[in-house]
């Protein structure tokens, strides 16, 4: 809802790669505190029903006492459980053994077959094992990986370091620029919306209403305006430059 309230009412426009960079610049790092913040908080709550009123830190913690914590090899490291009983567990028939043995014998090396013997992997077992874990984990992927939107730094290295500190500044001194929609004129009824609408459905006939809290979203609205009116008076400084040397060229 946030990133719609800038595009409806400070000048974002997602077709521009310069403002999709500066929105991994400015917003990437609180995106990522914000769900760590709600996973610390998800986790830290009681589930009812199958969860019997307990944190799934509490499961977890549970879990681990009651059927010891699984400590995945190099191979297997974040691999799912269950994936890993089913495709590297034992399978086949119990071996019975007679009276009086204990099976715990063992063959000489010589007697094994295949030790010491440079063991060669067909070709076409492979490519079945790889099909074969390809539809063991079809089930966890729902849909085609979405194409990231191209962003475009819009400075070198110099013109960023001028960038970053006048940003700084700025916010250290709470400028509010003008013609960015964060001033109290510029707002409709001289007042911060408090909602966002999101249109969804046929034609937009459904509409969400969500809620957006001055004291959080205000001032990275405010950071927002800040950071693209810098680089709409670089880019401005660039064209005019652009300019003047074609015409003395002429």
């Amino acid at each position: 809802a946030f990133f719609y309230r800038l595009e409806a009412l400070h000048k974002l426009d997602r077709t521009n790669a310069k403002h999709l960079w500066l929105l991994y610049r400015l917003f990437l790092g609180m995106i990522n505190h914000d769900c760590t913040q709600f996973q610390i908080q998800w986790n830290a709550h009681p589930i009812s029903g199958a969860g019997h009123d307990r944190s799934p830190n509490d499961m977890f913690l549970l879990g681990g006492l009651e059927n010891g914590v699984y400590v995945p090899t190099d191979a297997c490291a974040g691999v799912n459980p269950d994936v890993i009983a089913e495709l590297y567990g034992t399978h086949g028939n119990v071996m019975q053994k007679g009276d009086g043995e204990t099976g715990t014998g063992q063959l000489d090396d010589e007697d094994v077959p295949g030790v010491g013997e440079d063991l060669e992997v067909d070709q076409e077992d492979w490519e079945d094992m790889i099909d074969e874990v390809e539809a063991a984990n079809a089930h966890h992927f729902h849909h085609e990986p979405v194409p990231v939107p191209k962003h475009q730094n819009p400075f070198d290295d110099e013109d960023f370091a001028t960038f970053d500190a006048a940003l700084h500044e700025a916010n250290r001194v709470h400028l509010i620029p003008p013609g960015y929609g964060l001033l109290r004129e510029e707002w409709e009824g001289e007042m911060y919306p408090a909602f966002e609408i999101i249109k969804s459905g046929r034609k937009g006939s459904k509409e969400l209403r969500v809620a957006l809290p001055d004291s959080i979203r205000r001032p990275r609205a405010e950071l927002w305006g800040r950071a693209l009116a810098f680089i709409d008076r670089l880019t401005y400084m660039d064209e005019d430059s652009e300019a003047e040397s074609s015409s003395e060229s002429e």
